[in-house]
């Protein structure tokens, strides 16, 4: 099919959304999605189930895909406990959705935080590279 045809497909299928259609001059270019926001995470208290699914969830809720990911546990010098830690990079691709706020993510992320008694950080880091 021609990029025609497949932009009057695309233009029928969903009631108000704009579809756009480029033609390559290469056969077999590959176009690589667009990153518009990244933020690095970090959490770190003591481990309790669900934790990471708490964490993840609020970040899925606000249209963002987890890039990279590891968790860590040692043992609390005082007190017995095990402290777990997950850090990673999450990012959103182009477009954002027009309400997109970090700032928003991160307090949900504090409140997330307080509620299970960890610390949370998220940070902004759009257009540094994957190894700061």
């Amino acid at each position: 099919k021609d990029v025609g045809d497949l932009q009057d497909q695309l233009a029928s299928g969903v009631e108000g959304m704009k579809t756009e259609c480029l033609e390559s001059v290469e056969k077999n270019a590959t176009v690589a999605p667009t990153i518009a926001f990244a933020g690095n995470f970090k959490l770190s208290g003591a481990d309790n189930p669900g934790i990471v699914h708490k964490l993840t969830s609020v970040l899925a809720r606000n249209q963002l895909t987890i890039a990279n990911m590891k968790t860590m546990h040692e043992e609390a010098p005082f007190g017995g406990t095990e402290l777990f830690t997950v850090e990673g990079r999450s990012v959103a691709y182009e477009p954002l959705a027009s309400n997109f706020e970090w700032t928003k993510i991160q307090e949900e992320l504090k409140e997330l935080g307080d509620s299970l008694n960890c610390d949370i950080e998220f940070d902004n880091v759009t257009g540094s590279t994957f190894r700061d």
